[in-house]
This record gives C-alpha cells, structure tokens and sequence, in this order.
C-alpha cells in the first residue's frame, strides 16, 4: 500500500507540473504570436535601404554613439534570426513528439 501512495503523490506532482507548464507556455506562446508582426518589421528593415543608409550614418558618426544600436551590428539580427529559426525547429520537433 505504501508504494501505491508513494506512486499516486508522484503522479499528483507531475500532473501538478504539467498543467503549471501548459499554462506557462500558453503566456509565452501568446507573446510569441503577438511578436510576429515586430520581427516581420525587423526582418524587412534588415533587408532595406533604410538600414543600408543608417549603417553609412552610423560609419560617418553621424549616430550617435552612446545609442543603443545592435540593430545595425553585423551579427546581432542574424544571429537572433538563427536563434529563432533553431527554436521554431525544436518546438515543432517537440509538438510531434507530444503527439506520438
């Protein structure tokens, strides 16, 4: 009897688990859906000629230099495209395996 009760709390606490995670995920995934319209925006203006024309300002140092400006980096937008790409991967990886 014992090992029963020690099974059914286990069961209790992953269940317990699983639905704070659900409703977690639910929050972040809303933020997430509500984020795709941003970096659409972000995406196109990393393509643009405005950009193009804002990094020779910002060669010229006609920006100011103290402005946050790791939107014209290099890097920065790529390596936050890739970051997201390899996140839609594992969480499509991750839906189909909770479906299996």
């Amino acid at each position: 009897m014992e090992e029963r009760i020690k099974n059914i709390t286990k069961m209790e606490i992953i269940l317990n688990h699983t639905d704070e995670l659900i409703s977690g995920m639910e929050k972040l995934l809303k933020k997430w859906e509500q984020n795709q319209q941003d970096f659409d925006e972000l995406m196109n203006y990393y393509t643009s000629e405005e950009r193009g024309k804002d990094l020779e300002d910002d060669r010229l140092k006609n920006i100011p230099q103290d402005l946050p400006r790791g939107v014209l980096s290099e890097d920065a937008v790529f390596d936050t495209y890739g970051n997201r790409k390899d996140l839609c991967i594992k969480m499509i990886k991750l839906g189909v395996a909770g479906l299996e």
